[in-house]
């Protein structure tokens, strides 16, 4: 179970990498405000120094077989940065939320009268 929510957990991570050059190029309203409600949903937790709820997770299903899998060695290493310091992820997340929140004003989504 722990290596389902790790899976699931580094999904996510990858939405929202990956989301913001494809919201911006598919422009659909919806897909880019939920993008953007997801990132600043995790900037806050990060902000507020609340453990995300995935981590919690995944700690409280985590067993001995965990550390021995290859996909969940690779997955826990990309998730939670190891070669990173705290301070350099949340500056990093600080950073692409502020470039995804001002893409809003410098490629504004599609009105919705607008044809796809």
């Amino acid at each position: 179970m722990a290596i389902f929510f790790l899976t699931l957990h580094f999904l996510i991570v990858l939405f929202l990498v990956v989301g913001f050059p494809v919201g911006l190029i598919w422009n659909n309203r919806r897909f880019r405000f939920f993008h953007a409600g997801l990132l600043l949903f995790v900037t806050c937790l990060m902000i507020l120094q609340i453990p995300c709820p995935l981590t919690f997770l995944e700690e409280i299903y985590r067993d001995i077989s965990y550390e021995g899998s290859f996909l969940a060695n690779w997955l826990n290493q990309i998730i939670y940065l190891r070669w990173f310091q705290p301070n350099h992820v949340f500056i990093l997340d600080m950073w692409f939320a502020a470039l995804v929140f001002s893409s809003f004003f410098w490629y504004p989504v599609k009105k919705k009268n607008e044809k796809e």
